[in-house]
């Protein structure tokens, strides 16, 4: 049995003449310090106060009472 390559058809990329460099903490600070900005400090026109009652659950659902619950009627 003789040796063989395996070709998996990809083509390989020459090896780029200047190495990776990932990106710097300050990079990163950069691209996204806006989008903390906004998210910790909302702008003022956002109303983030509580939202007003309108009315009280008693008033849109109103108390049973024990004495008029009764049993299933089986009729």
């Amino acid at each position: 049995m003789t040796p063989a390559t395996i070709n998996s058809g990809l083509v390989q990329k020459p090896s780029s003449s200047t190495p990776y460099v990932p990106p710097s903490r300050n990079d990163w600070d950069l691209l996204f310090q806006p989008m903390f900005d906004k998210l910790l400090n909302p702008p003022p026109s956002v109303d983030s106060q509580a939202p007003e009652v309108v009315a009280l659950i008693v008033d849109v659902i109103p108390l049973v009472q024990a004495d008029s619950i009764g049993s299933p009627s089986s009729t």
